[in-house]
């Protein structure tokens, strides 16, 4: 392989440190390392090893690398707490908060269920189980995949849902074929007559896409302050998919759940950039690898992309808007082909001609040293409430620096009208004991999520989950 100088020491650091970890395969998977070819409709040949990598994971030298995090790569943050309020789950991935004026908050656990959490804590009875409905989450995975992505997704409620009874939900089931891994489900559901719990056989199914890898489906839905329903799609392990228009993977997607536009179950908002033009109508945005975690703080959607060769991003998601991937990953050049990222001088349009749009926050997985970062980004949500060293900052996550034990990451960044946004580190007070799922607010309160079983501890065989609420 062709690398600049630099670039190579980098690569070079960053394969002894994966072998020190014992877990090259496992790092290629959570940081994003797929090799993807440019055929076979959405497959790729990857095994999910670093290209240029010995068979074993070495790379031939001998040496030893760090494999302890860098804990001061991001400058130093305040100072928070993490107070406990709910265990119990397995892989506690979203919290949304009611919007019926009620003080609970909907908890989706990855494995298939959506549990109510109230002042008394969580309730013992679901409100909605859909766990039948689900493709095995955790089961038949390849040996180099540490980390389920599928299962129960996301969740959103109706702006109306105090008259309607409606909400989404985002989930993937299993393949109907035996050419794709499984299926993406976007559907509705209606809350049952007592007002406390779904009725399951409401649901009505808007989206049905096959995919054919196990990895990169995303999953956010969020409601817009227009009253549209926008969500999130990765490549599907395809890098090549976030620059075709002809599918919605790699996209921010936008529908209308009130209308239907032909013959599909829901209506295209006239004003999507792409009605009208090449492409489909419901795409809003594009070039994004694996948008997880995604939060509209007032009318500007922010959204975390998880990265593959060096680094993650968070991106502040506009109509029309080309994000790059996978001709730049970050602001860096990416060779979707090599899958490695460089400095130099980059692709600044797509083939089509529009531009290709920076990330407001970027961050390497490995610091100049070879010292951990972190891995895949979490996206967060501008916090407003009662913390107040923290307030209108963007407060964000990183899933972990460790594949031997929790160590995940909060970080705060400040919001700029150009250019790249500065971060801290939030300082956990006594510590942060867990992999970051995912963030959630409920008015004042932000909310942290994850598990407390490291990546070689199989955390989706084990009820480590745990829903922290952040403090002064």
């Amino acid at each position: 392989m062709d690398y600049r100088e630099g670039d190579r020491t980098r690569l070079v650091t960053r394969r002894r440190v994966l072998r020190a970890a014992g877990t090259a395969g496992l790092a290629s998977a959570l940081a994003g390392c797929s090799g993807d070819e440019r055929n076979q409709g959405g497959e790729n040949t990857s095994d999910g090893s670093d290209g240029g990598d010995a068979p074993n994971g070495s790379d031939g030298d001998g040496s030893e690398g760090n494999d302890e995090p860098d804990p001061t790569f991001f400058e130093q943050g305040p100072t928070v707490g993490l107070t406990e309020v709910a265990t119990g789950l397995t892989s506690p991935n979203g919290l949304i908060p009611a919007v019926d004026g009620s003080d609970k908050r909907f908890i989706i656990d990855q494995v298939g269920i959506i549990y109510v959490h109230d002042a008394d804590g969580l309730r013992s009875t679901p409100f909605l189980d859909l766990s039948d409905r689900l493709v095995a989450v955790g089961e038949g995975l390849p040996n180099w995949i540490p980390y389920d992505e599928r299962g129960l997704l996301g969740l959103a409620f109706h702006p109306e849902y105090e008259e309607n009874g409606q909400f989404y939900v985002r989930y993937s089931a299993p393949a109907q074929d035996p050419d794709t891994d499984h299926r993406e489900i976007l559907s509705e559901f209606r809350v049952a007559s007592d007002g406390e719990v779904a009725d399951p056989d409401s649901e009505r199914i808007l989206l049905d896409m096959p995919w054919h890898r196990e990895l990169h489906q995303a999953g956010t839905i969020e409601f817009g302050p227009d009253g549209y329903l926008y969500g999130s799609l990765g490549d599907g392990l395809n890098p090549f998919n976030a620059q075709e228009l002809d599918t919605l993977m790699g996209s921010i997607y936008r529908i209308d759940v009130d209308d239907r536009t032909d013959d599909l179950p829901y209506g295209i908002p006239e004003d999507n950039p792409l009605v009208g033009e090449e492409g489909r109508d419901e795409i809003y945005a594009w070039g994004l690898r694996n948008p997880w975690k995604m939060a509209f703080s007032g009318d500007r959607l922010i959204a975390g992309d998880v990265g593959q060769a060096m680094w993650e991003e968070v991106n502040v998601i506009e109509s029309g808007n080309n994000y790059g991937w996978p001709l730049k990953e970050g602001t860096r050049c990416h060779d979707p082909q090599l899958g490695t990222s460089s400095d130099g001088e980059c692709v600044v349009e797509s083939e089509r001609g529009e531009p290709l749009v920076d990330p407001v926050l970027e961050f390497p997985h490995f610091d100049e040293e070879g010292y951990p970062v972190g891995f895949a980004v979490i996206g967060g949500h501008i916090h407003t409430g009662s913390i107040a060293a923290l307030d209108e900052s963007y407060v964000f996550g990183v899933y972990t620096s460790s594949f031997s034990e929790p160590a995940g990451r909060l970080i705060a960044a400040t919001p700029q009208e150009s250019g790249q946004w500065p971060m801290q580190e939030l300082q956990v007070d006594g510590g942060i004991d867990i992999q970051v799922l995912s963030l959630g607010q409920d008015g004042s309160d932000s909310y942290v999520l994850g598990t407390r079983a490291a990546l070689s501890e199989d955390p989706l065989s084990q009820q480590a989950g745990v829903v922290y609420r952040l403090t002064e």
